[in-house]
């Protein structure tokens, strides 16, 4: 459905894309993940029309080649953080309205954009002036808006960044439903884990207008690639060290300190004697007994954040967070030994850059 080959897209002096290549299949939900300035709304704004590129070899949608195209004129349908829509118009004027500019009649506009508004379940507030609107309804307006002209790709940039926490979960569900329920493909721009993680099929992360990692949302979850991947996608510990052997997916690593521990290779072209990270998330590591596989800790501090206490443990290797659903150790001395499992140390090539 969506195919970008070597796109290379400038700001003066500064490459906000550089040599980026990516693709979508009909009905896939790809999330493009970063911070700011990682090049993910420029992608956007390239494949929708909005940017005209530096250089690009390939851009095509639904099997049609848009190199040129103005914005207008491609199959795609953008939904921005801001809505977008229009004071004057009521709620049904507004979904409406891109039916109108395409030169359908207006009862067959009117008769689409109610279908769109039930699909989004706002069909009893069809008359309603955009005013009267929360701020997730008038989301739900925007949608609409940009489902009921059929795009072959639905393009949304951050749609839910300014809603609060508990209406942008709400609206995380809605979006999957909507998406799963008319088969159409949608790209998401977010800077937001969360929001990746729960809504894509695969994920897209960027870094200085490069793609750092792609894959299903469990890939970069559980099996970073690199220090910047894991840091992102929220890894606590990352420790340096060098990795000493491998046998298949298992490698023994020493880290600076002189601690030897095992963990998962992310990727089987690690050589021994390579420098390394070793990253685990920090509710994956806990207390363990004597003698089993770990490092020797002291319980430094410890924070209660509601749902969950943060501990800081000293060891040969630093110092490591530790995550407890469950609470936590009263004393300072109850915890003498951390390990984890060989699944969830993750080791990746070092890389300075």
């Amino acid at each position: 459905m969506l195919e970008v080959s070597n796109v290379v897209h400038k700001y003066g002096r500064v490459t906000a894309l550089s040599d980026v290549s990516l693709s979508a299949a009909k009905g896939e939900f790809l999330t493009i993940l970063g911070s700011s300035g990682s090049g993910k709304t420029t992608m956007l704004r390239v494949i929708s029309g909005l940017e005209t590129p530096y250089s690009v070899n390939r851009l095509r949608i639904g099997g049609e080649d848009v190199v040129g195209l103005p914005a207008a004129k491609r199959n795609c349908t953008t939904v921005f953080q801001n809505y977008a829509l229009f004071p004057h118009m009521n709620v049904i004027e507004n979904v409406a309205y891109g039916l109108r500019i395409r030169g359908r009649t207006a009862q067959d506009s009117t008769a689409e954009a109610k279908r769109a508004l039930e699909m989004v379940q706002l069909g009893a507030k069809a008359d309603r002036s955009i005013g009267q609107l929360s701020g997730g309804e008038r989301q739900r307006v925007a949608l609409a808006r940009a489902v009921v002209t059929r795009p072959a790709i639905l393009l949304l940039d951050e749609p839910l960044g300014a809603l609060d926490e508990r209406l942008r979960q709400d609206m995380q569900l809605e979006l999957m439903e909507l998406q799963r329920k008319l088969g159409m493909t949608f790209i998401y721009i977010t800077h937001s884990q969360e929001e990746a993680l729960t809504m894509s099929d695969r994920v897209v992360l960027m870094k200085h207008g490069r793609i750092e990692q792609s894959g299903a949302p469990l890939d970069l979850f559980d099996r970073p690639v690199t220090r910047f991947a894991a840091d992102f996608m929220g890894y606590e510990n990352i420790l340096d060290g060098k990795l000493l052997r491998k046998d298949g997916e298992i490698g023994e690593v020493e880290l600076v300190g002189g601690a030897v521990v095992r963990g998962t290779l992310a990727t089987s072209d690690i050589q021994p004697g390579g420098a390394i990270n070793l990253a685990i998330r920090a509710e994956r590591i806990g207390p363990v007994a004597a003698d089993e596989d770990g490092l020797d800790a002291t319980l430094s501090n410890r924070v209660y954040r509601g749902k969950y206490t943060d501990m800081m443990v000293e060891t040969k290797a630093g110092t490591l967070r530790l995550r407890s659903w469950h609470g936590a150790p009263n004393e300072k001395g109850a915890i003498s030994r951390v390990g984890w499992k060989l699944s969830d140390a993750v080791i990746f090539p070092e890389h300075k850059g």
